[in-house]
Parts: structure tokens; C-alpha cells; sequence
């Protein structure tokens, strides 16, 4: 329900547009009158001063563009004189109170009575407070909604009063805090260009810096991943290692190093540079992937086999992952757990190509059949996991991954099973 929906308006009679002192009442203007809690309907018997500088307030709140939006904050002014900085006093402790929709509408009020810079941002604050609140509250939706509406109070505050330094910092901050890093570079410049010297322009200019700093060693990681897919290993290395020697703490680069090695066949580097991925607190079944690759080239399938765990324990319902680590026991007659993982690999996608084919050779090498699809999930023994999940926001490392592009973790798996059938079928020869 709109808070408007609780406004009257009426008519004044001609004898009261002299009880205001030193404000002329107009009669012809129709008067909002916000109603009493709980009324639909207007007794005009009951209409009070008071009663019309409340309607009045929620008119400049949510309809400031009412064409009669100046002569109802003249009005209020002139009934109440220190209107605005009550006003302000209240929405802040409204705030305080998590009374979010009640804080709104003040600090609407205060913006559309009084538009500065100050009370644009103390709206935006406001909204940037109900997002973190929505965010404890586990509504993502909401957090997203209030965020929207910080940056978009900003921003009209931005086209109201020009480059203005307060609002220009606080854009820089927030696009900075939200990953937006372009974009929080080019408020952060346009910042700096009209900030007075001070603490602050100290504190920002270290923040432009940082900005700049992430978007350079992004475009780094950006193009070594463009030359993966191009197959260029060699150039990709070249690239990567620039990102490294300035960000060695920051698992993504020694990711794609890593990755660049195994596909260059220098499968003992390879494994060293994606163990630093774990060494700075990264675990993910890509990581885990690779490294079993390069066990698996380097002849040792039993250590292949545990990083295949690991990556299976962090991606569950990874058919590849599975189909891999179910190859690798029926290749080594583990009978029992190549069955376990063909059954998974069959409750994941029954109709799978490479599915149907590991249950014919699981078939042919122990003559037993397969009934319907168990529907079980297997689930490991926890004990038996060697590595432990890692939570991006503790990384050692001390950098923000959620501000890089996941894209890099979409490393291939140069058909696995397809290798590992190939080099089974040498050891048959």
C-alpha cells in the first residue's frame, strides 16, 4: 500500500488565508490531508494543523513533482520553521531503529525540501543500510533492489548539482565495493580532479590506485584466457607471468599458468603451480581436475585418483568428473568402486554415451549386468578427504575474489576419458 494512499485533500475556506503569519494561504490550492490510522475517510471536523503538514510531507516525499509541491513545503516551512532539521534528526533515528520505510519517507522529504548534497546522500545511505540489513536477511533480491536505489539516488544527486566531490566519493566507493571497477575508476578520477586536499583525497586516491591496479591485473588475466583458447600456451605463459609477479598471492594466475603447463605435456611444473592455487586458499574441482591430469601423466594413478576425489567432493553432480574417476577403477579392475561411480555417472545422465560405454566394459570385464538406475546418492566418507573446502573470503592471500571474472575457471578437460580410454587401450596392446 503507497503512503499516498492514505492522503485527503480538501478545500481551504477563504477565511484562512490569513492564519499563517508571514505566508499567504491560497484557497484555490487544494490541501492534502493525511488521514488517522486505521480511517478511510476524512472527518473534516477532525482536520488539524497538524493533520495538513503531514499530508503535505508525504505529497513532497513521493509525488515531488506535484505542481504544487513548492507551495506545500513554503506552507510547512512557515507553520514549522525548524521542519528540516527535525526532520532530518527523526529519519536518522528511524534509521537506528531499522525503521527503514518510516526513515524513507523523512529523508525524501528532507532531499525534495531541501536538495544538497548532504541530504541526497543521507538517502543513499539509508538505502545502503536496508540493503545490508536485506542482505542478513538472506533476500538477495531485496539487497539488490536497495543497492539499485543508493546508486540511483547518487546519481540524480550527480545531474542535480553538478561535479559535486561528496557525491563523486561516495559513487567511487560504492562502485568499488560492488566489483564495478571501470566504473569506479572513472568517478574516482573525475573525483580527483575537483577534491580539496585532506584525508579523504589521501584515503581515495590509495583506493584509484588499487582500482586501477585490479582492472590492469584483469585484463592481464583476460587476455592469458584468450590465448588459451587459441590455443597459444606459450603466450598465454608469457602474459600470466606478468599477473604473477605482480599478484602472487591471487590463485587465478597460477591457475591458468598451471593449465598452460599440463597442455604443454610439463606435467611436474604444471602440478606445482596449481598447488599454489591451494597454498592461497583456493580449492575448486577445477583445480583438483587438473592436477589429476597431471598425476595421471606423470604414472601415478593412485595420487590421480584422490585429486578426482577432492574435485568430485567440491562438484557433486559433475558428470565428467564422475565418468573420470569411475575410468580410472574400472582401467584398474577396482571393481566395486568403478561401480559405485558408473552408478552415479547413470543417475546424473543415464542416456550418456560415455556412460553406456563404461557399463559395457565394466560388463565385459566381470560379466555382471547392470539392473535399473539406483536412485542413491553416494556421498564419500568426509574422513577420507584429503583436502578441505577453502571459503573464498578467509583466502591467505588477502584479495576479494568475487571481483574476477569466473571465466578463467573454465578450464577444459581435453576430453579425459577420451585420453583415458586411448592410453587403456595401449595398455591392452
Amino acid at each position: 500500500m503507497s503512503r499516498l494512499d492514505s492522503i485527503r485533500f480538501i478545500s481551504l475556506p477563504k477565511s484562512m488565508e490569513e492564519k499563517i503569519t508571514g505566508f499567504h494561504i491560497d484557497s484555490s490550492i487544494p490541501i492534502p490531508v493525511q488521514l488517522p490510522d486505521g480511517q478511510k475517510s476524512l472527518d473534516a471536523d477532525k482536520v488539524t494543523l497538524e493533520s495538513i503538514v503531514a499530508g503535505m510531507l508525504v505529497v513532497i516525499a513521493y509525488r515531488p513533482e506535484d505542481v504544487n509541491a513548492s507551495y506545500y513545503r513554503d506552507f510547512v516551512l512557515a507553520a514549522q520553521p525548524n521542519a528540516i532539521e527535525e526532520l532530518n534528526t527523526a529519519a536518522i533515528a528511524k534509521e537506528k531503529q531499522k525503521d527503514y520505510p518510516f526513515a524513507e519517507q523523512l529523508f525524501l522529504t528532507v532531499y525534495h525540501m531541501l536538495p544538497q548534497s548532504a541530504s541526497c546522500i543521507n538517502l543513499a545511505t539509508l538505502y545502503s543500510s536496508w540493503a545490508v540489513y536485506e542482505k542478513d536477511q538472506k533476500d538477495e533480491k531485496a539487497e539488490d533492489f536497495y543497492l539499485t536505489k543508493c546508486m540511483n539516488t547518487l546519481e540524480d544527486g550527480l545531474e542535480r548539482f553538478g561535479e559535486n566531490e561528496d557525491l563523486l566519493a561516495e559513487l567511487g566507493s560504492l562502485h568499488t565495493y560492488l566489483g564495478n571497477l571501470e566504473e569506479a575508476q572513472g568517478y574516482l578520477e573525475r573525483y580527483m580532479k575537483v577534491a580539496e586536499e585532506g584525508e579523504r583525497k589521501q584515503k581515495l586516491k590509495k583506493m584509484l590506485k588499487d582500482v586501477t591496479l585490479r582492472l590492469d591485473s584483469d585484463q592481464e588475466i583476460k587476455q592469458a584466457y584468450d590465448y588459451m583458447m587459441l590455443d597459444e600456451e606459450d603466450k598465454a605463459i608469457e602474459v600470466i607471468d606478468r599477473f604473477i609477479a605482480g599478484n602472487p598471492g591471487i590463485w587465478h594466475g597460477h591457475f591458468i599458468k598451471g593449465w598452460a603447463l599440463r597442455r604443454l605435456k610439463r606435467y611436474g611444473e604444471a602440478e606445482e603451480e596449481l598447488l599454489k592455487c591451494i597454498s592461497c586458499g583456493e580449492s575448486n574441482a577445477d583445480i583438483y581436475n587438473e592436477l589429476s591430469i597431471c598425476a595421471l601423466e606423470r604414472g601415478d594413478r593412485e595420487l590421480a585418483k584422490s585429486y578426482l576425489d577432492s574435485a568430485v567432493d567440491l562438484d557433486e553432480d559433475n558428470l565428467t568428473l564422475a565418468s573420470n574417476l569411475a575410468f580410472l577403477h574400472l582401467m584398474d579392475d577396482e571393481f566395486d568402486e568403478a561401480k559405485e561411480w558408473i552408478e552415479k555417472c547413470r543417475i546424473l545422465a543415464p542416456e550418456d554415451r560415455q556412460v553406456q560405454s563404461m557399463m559395457e566394459e565394466y560388463t565385459a570385464r566381470t560379466g555382471e549386468q547392470f539392473g535399473p538406475v539406483i536412485r542413491q546418492e553416494y556421498v564419500h566418507d568426509p574422513e577420507k578427504k584429503e583436502h578441505g573446502h577453502h571459503d573464498e573470503e578467509t583466502c591467505g592471500c588477502g584479495h576479494d575474489h568475487h571481483h574476477h571474472h569466473d571465466d578463467v575457471d573454465d578450464a577444459d578437460d581435453d576430453g579425459y576419458v577420451e585420453e583415458l580410454a586411448a592410453m587403456a587401450e595401449e595398455e591392452t596392446i
